[in-house]
C-alpha cells in the first residue's frame, strides 16, 4: 500500500559546499531508485549541531515528502546509512503534505555555508566516564555484599559455638552432682555398718 512520508535529512556541509543541486539530486536518486515518488525536496535550514556527527559541528537540513510502498522503506534507509552526503535521517508517515512544501525553494548563498570540524565524532568520553563510574559502584556494591555475607557467616558460627557450650554445660553439672553424691552414698552405707559393729562390741562386754 502506497503512503505519503516525510523525511528530514541532515547533510554534510562539506558536500553541500561542493554544490547544493548535486546533493539534492544524489539524495533524491536514492528514493527514486526504490520506486519512491519525490513530491518535494527543499532546504530547511543550516544550523550548528548539539554534538559532533562524523566530526562535523554544522549541517544543512533537507526536508522531503514522497510517496512509496511501506516495504521499500528498509531499502531506502539502508541506502541513506551508507551515503556519504547524509549524516542523519528520520522518516515518518505524513497524513497531509503542507502547502509550503509545494512552494519553490528559497534561494540562499552557498558561500554562507560553514564547515566546522572536531577531532572526535561524539561526546563518547562522557559516556565512558559514566560507564566507569557505574562499574565502580557495582564493584563496590559487590565487595560490600561479600563483606556482609562473611560477617553473617561468622555470627552464625559464633551462635553455633554458644549453643554447643550451652548443651555441654548441663551434662558437666550432672556429672559433678553425681560425683558429689557418690561419697555421700558411701558414707551413708558405712554408717549402719559402724553402728552394727558397735552394738556387737557392747553385747560382748556385757556377757563377759
Amino acid at each position: 500500500m502506497t503512503k505519503t512520508y516525510e523525511t528530514m535529512l541532515l547533510l554534510d556541509n562539506r558536500e553541500v559546499k561542493k554544490g547544493w543541486d548535486a546533493c539534492k539530486t544524489n539524495v533524491c536518486g536514492l528514493f527514486e531508485k526504490h520506486q519512491a515518488e519525490v513530491v518535494s525536496a527543499k532546504r530547511w535550514d543550516e544550523l550548528r549541531l548539539g554534538f559532533p556527527i562524523k566530526r562535523q559541528l554544522r549541517g544543512t537540513y533537507l526536508l522531503m515528502y514522497f510517496n512509496a510502498e511501506g516495504s521499500s522503506l528498509p531499502s531506502i534507509r539502508r541506502e541513506l546509512e551508507y551515503n556519504e552526503v547524509v549524516l542523519r535521517h528520520l522518516t515518518m508517515v505524513c497524513e497531509e503534505i503542507p502547502q509550503e512544501a509545494k512552494e519553490p525553494e528559497a534561494e540562499f548563498d552557498l558561500e554562507s555555508i560553514r564547515v566546522e570540524e572536531t577531532a572526535i565524532d561524539a561526546p563518547a568520553p562522557a559516556a565512558e566516564e559514566a560507564a566507569e563510574r557505574k562499574g565502580g559502584k557495582d564493584s563496590e556494591g559487590k565487595d560490600s555484599e561479600g563483606k556482609e555475607a562473611k560477617a553473617e557467616e561468622a555470627k552464625a558460627e559464633e551462635a553455633k559455638a554458644e549453643e554447643a557450650k550451652a548443651e555441654d554445660a548441663p551434662a558437666e553439672e550432672t556429672k559433678a552432682e553425681a560425683g558429689d553424691a557418690a561419697p555421700e552414698a558411701a558414707s551413708a552405707e558405712e554408717a549402719p555398718a559402724a553402728d552394727a559393729k558397735k552394738s556387737d562390741d557392747t553385747e560382748g562386754d556385757k556377757e563377759s
